[in-house]
């Protein structure tokens, strides 16, 4: 017999053989055991994950002697006839090159007659989605309501194209992406029959080069084996494809996170002239970081996706990282994945992308010290008068987060904290809010100016208020918003040791209190001290803001409500 390649020469042949694809050979399975088999199937899934064999399989399963039976014998004359694609009664049609309606009308003519050897007539279509609207119409009222010795068998990896009248008429089956440990030992197994010998590495390595296509693997496989003969080891892997081992994406990986920017830069150097593909190498540093994020959040959830020195690498780069890190470079690592599949120069592009990453921590350390150089300006500061009463607020709630909670009453301003109430955090509110505030500033530097004019003023149970400047009321919905509200949160829930939920109370007349100053209003036992009241900017100064200005040019914006 002539040489087979690895694809054709290990295709399953019944469902039991089937990889990594569970869900669908037992409900396959079932109901082919109960009789309860539908007139059209559509398998859709990512290119070498089943499809076609699966429907070989079925088409085997319906048409076995004393069929339809899913205990068949793959060696019989009809299953073999269907496996090698010369049964009569199995037809197996390409969509790419049959999808005109003369070709569709021409099978609608043909279902009337009856199979030859078989108990069903069955028609294979291969990449469905190619054919025509017109072609799709002319098939509808057959694929609805067929012969009962006719069934039908699509297959896509596009099914969005296929139009929701055909969706409708037929029993959908999604493949899924095989998992890497399920390819690997689906290789070992190909090793074994073939006499070779294979280092788990480079299975894996393979496996992982598949990204959850078994053809693929395969394909790779077959050709590792015939340029290096029977011994499959991960360095010719590595070497064949331009891939790089797990060692060095996780010491590439490190050196990010330890923010070394000569490390990186060497590191990447050495891996192109290596001639490693980069486009794959982002993708595989964007996966170590996802397991790393997977590992902080749910270690238990990840553990059978990883082999023990992943695992243990995995663990150690986690443990040098924030979640706010780790999420901060998937962020940048999923815009350079993008970028790199229309770059010119991927070489140059790669340098850049990872310079900025190692210099990440760096740059939001610099934003911290401006901000902290602004605090101290404003505590410089003279002071307000002695003797001045407390502000006269009339504090209106104006939105709560992180929860939605009944609108609290109306209510004077606060008054300054008491020294012991046991219900109290070890830790000064006020100061905990300052910490919060200077960690917005330093993250959301636009918003840094308002977040800045905002003071604590009360802790309840499971809340924390604070005022604004009423003429600020239009920033709350900046501070609450998704992306930012976590920055508060999640500082005060350090600080304090419990999650509180914030309110901000709009203040009127307006104050201008900075963040700094704020552990100074509610200090215990102190007395009250008055803000300074600003004068009041006129509203005409907002409109004639340059940038308030180009912000209108941009939205082709007007004032409703005349300026007074």
């Amino acid at each position: 017999m002539s040489y087979q390649v690895f694809a054709r020469k290990y295709r399953p042949q019944t469902f039991a053989e089937v990889v990594g694809q569970d869900h669908i050979t037992q409900t396959l399975s079932n109901a082919i055991k109960l009789g309860r088999i539908a007139q059209a199937y559509l398998l859709v899934g990512p290119r070498g994950t089943g499809k076609t064999s699966t429907a070989r399989i079925i088409a085997k399963a319906l048409n076995a002697p004393d069929g339809p039976r899913i205990d068949f014998d793959p060696e019989s004359e009809i299953c073999r006839e269907i496996a090698e694609g010369r049964c009569l009664d199995v037809l197996e049609i390409d969509g790419a090159s049959n999808n005109g309606v003369e070709q569709v009308r021409d099978l609608r003519d043909n279902v009337r007659f009856a199979p030859t050897k078989g108990r069903f007539k069955i028609y294979i279509i291969d990449e469905v989605h190619m054919l025509t609207q017109a072609a799709f119409n002319a098939l509808l009222k057959t694929l609805e309501e067929p012969p009962a010795h006719v069934k039908f068998i699509f297959a896509t990896t596009e099914v969005h194209k296929v139009p929701a009248t055909v969706l409708s008429r037929c029993q959908r089956f999604d493949f899924r992406r095989i998992p890497d440990a399920a390819i690997s030992g689906h290789l070992r197994f190909i090793c074994e029959k073939e006499g070779a010998t294979a280092d788990e590495a480079a299975l894996q390595t393979i496996a992982r080069y598949a990204d959850g296509g078994l053809r693929d693997a395969e394909v790779a496989l077959d050709q590792v084996i015939g340029f290096f003969g029977n011994h499959v080891a991960e360095e010719g892997v590595l070497q064949m494809f331009g891939l790089t081992g797990i060692g060095p994406v996780v010491d590439l990986a490190r050196a990010v996170a330890d923010n070394d920017p000569a490390s990186v830069l060497r590191q990447t150097r050495s891996l192109a002239a290596a001639g490693k593909d980069l486009s794959k190498l982002a993708q595989d540093l964007l996966k170590v970081f996802r397991n790393a994020a997977i590992f902080l959040t749910a270690p238990a959830t990840i553990e059978n996706e990883l082999t023990a020195r992943e695992r243990e690498a995995v663990a150690a780069l986690a443990a040098s990282l924030t979640m706010r890190g780790i999420l901060a470079i998937l962020e940048e690592l999923s815009l350079l994945e993008s970028r790199m599949r229309y770059a010119l120069s991927k070489e140059v592009l790669f340098e850049v992308a990872l310079l900025q990453l190692a210099q990440l921590r760096e740059k939001v350390s610099l934003e911290s010290l401006l901000h902290q150089l602004g605090q101290e300006a404003g505590s410089a500061a003279p002071a307000a008068a002695p003797g001045l009463a407390p502000a006269a607020a009339a504090a209106t709630p104006v939105a709560a987060a992180p929860k939605p909670a009944p609108a609290p009453v109306a209510a004077a301003a606060p008054a300054p904290i008491t020294p012991a109430a046991p219900s109290r955090p070890a830790v000064d509110p006020a100061k905990a809010w300052a910490k919060a505030v200077a960690r917005f500033a330093a993250e959301r530097p636009l918003e840094a100016p308002a977040i800045q004019l905002t003071r604590y003023t009360d802790i309840r149970s499971d809340r924390i208020e604070v005022a604004l400047p009423s003429n600020l009321k239009h920033k709350i919905a900046a501070f609450i918003a998704p992306r930012n509200l976590p920055l508060l949160t999640e500082t005060l829930r350090e600080e304090l040791g419990k999650p509180y939920e914030i309110v901000f109370l709009a203040s009127d007349p307006a104050v201008t209190v900075a963040a700094s100053a704020a552990p100074e209003l509610a200090k215990a036992g102190d007395a009250p001290v008055a803000a300074p009241a600003p004068a009041r900017i006129d509203q005409k100064d907002f409109v004639n803001d340059p940038q308030i200005k180009k912000a209108m040019e941009l939205f082709q914006a007007r004032i409703v409500t005349p300026v007074k």
